[in-house]
């Protein structure tokens, strides 16, 4: 099957429907997949209406299956026919193949144009952030933004920061001429969540680690992506390699501050770019938690904590799953004497801007129930997720945002004062 877009034959619509309907022949025959996301129930069931001949399913009925196909890449994980298999499945890219072809044909849609350029309305919302911040708290202006961008009323959105991140690090963080690592600080961080980006300063800082924030660096790319913007992607790709690469050949790490973006730098920028500088990029990049969880296994850590959050509740998002790293916050956070870590595995139904559509409200809440039903029997706990998106969910279920693990150490360490 083809999964690479700078081949031609990524972009033949004969034979994407060819491997669409070979990969739904082989998923309706295994169906390990049938509780991971609305994908597969819809597969099944369409399938099951033409007795079971995959041939016979419309364009419509595959277009579907696509779109409800939100990139957590849990099933890539379940898959027992993953690539080197005969049958070569790569059922995430595979949809987001389907997505880039009709996104070429027809263009952007308004929603997936607004949603895919997180850094424009990082922007925008930042120039008067409690202008901006109130405006997502009034049923008028989410009434016209679902009708104009797609994003439904009803979704809790994250605020703009006060103060961009790397303003607050230019400000508060000494300029580092030899920096042992470089940060990744994402939209998220950049624009909405600057305390992510602080207490990873700090708790480097306290441990000998001095970090180089970058920032020229452009988002990810993955909202892109969301839409099938392969090219807007690809642009944003080479821009963040050209900037981080230098790190890479000098064997330094790079460290994502969500898991999405880590994923992202590790597994697409080397087949949307395909060159030995997004290999080099893609080896050096670390999840923050992942880093720091490294570091406390191999001793490096400092464990000289003030105070310990008692018992939290974390939450292991998709992405952090999908880069192996089922255990790294529990073992970073438990070794915090006197902690306790009760891990929530569950998705929380957003993966991106999927969830943020009016479009896919309903079914995102569908998704996200365990994991709420979870956080709303923990209020007498630390909620916790890695991942600021799989937050908007955990704040409205336990009345708090979650913190990021980074700033559980921040708080344990008594840097937060």
């Amino acid at each position: 099957m083809d999964y690479n877009p700078r081949e031609p034959q990524y972009w033949d619509e004969s034979r994407l429907a060819a491997d669409m309907k070979l990969a739904f022949d082989v998923c309706n025959g295994c169906r390990l997949c049938h509780n991971l996301c609305p994908s597969f129930p819809v597969l099944f069931k369409a399938v099951e209406n033409h007795d079971d001949d995959v041939e016979a399913l419309t364009p419509d009925e595959m277009t579907e299956v696509a779109d409800l196909c939100y990139q957590c890449k849990l099933c890539f994980l379940k898959c027992p026919y993953v690539p080197p298999h005969r049958f070569d499945l790569d059922f995430p890219r595979l949809m987001l193949r389907s997505k880039a072809i009709r996104t070429r044909k027809s263009g952007l849609s308004a929603s997936d144009k607004f949603l895919g350029d997180p850094e424009r309305s990082g922007r925008l919302g930042t120039i008067m952030p409690s202008l901006a911040n109130w405006s997502l708290t009034q049923s008028f202006m989410r009434r016209q933004m679902e009708q104009r961008f797609g994003i439904d009323h009803r979704r809790h959105l994250p605020k703009f920061a006060l103060t961009r991140f790397s303003r607050w690090a230019k400000k508060h963080h000494p300029q580092i001429s030899e920096a042992d690592v470089a940060l990744f600080s994402t939209c998220t961080v950049e624009y909405h969540e600057a305390g992510i980006g602080q207490a990873a300063l700090k708790v480097l800082g306290h441990n000998g680690i001095q970090a180089a924030v970058l920032s020229d660096l452009r988002c990810c790319g993955m909202p892109a992506l969301d839409g099938g913007d392969i090219s807007g992607a690809t642009e944003r790709a080479r821009h963040n390699i050209a900037r981080l690469v230098d790190y890479a050949k000098a064997g330094k790490k790079i460290l994502a501050l969500q898991p999405t973006c880590a994923y992202v730098l590790k597994q697409e920028y080397p087949v949307l770019v395909g060159t030995e500088e997004a290999q080099l990029v893609a080896r050096a990049t670390m999840d923050i938690t992942e880093y720091l969880a490294s570091l406390m296994k191999s001793g490096k850590l400092k464990r000289d904590f003030s105070q310990s959050p008692g018992t939290i509740t974390y939450h292991l998002s998709c992405h952090s799953k999908a880069q192996g790293l089922k255990k790294a916050a529990s073992d970073l956070l438990g070794g915090i004497e006197g902690t306790t870590v009760n891990v929530v595995d569950r998705c929380a139904g957003i993966d991106g801007t999927w969830g943020l559509k009016a479009r896919y409200y309903d079914e995102s809440q569908k998704v996200s129930r365990k994991l709420t039903e979870a956080f709303q029997l923990a209020h007498d706990t630390h909620a916790c997720s890695d991942c600021a998106l799989a937050g908007l969910q955990i704040e409205v279920a336990s009345d708090k945002p979650p913190r990021h693990p980074v700033e559980i150490l921040w708080a344990a360490y008594g840097l937060d004062s």
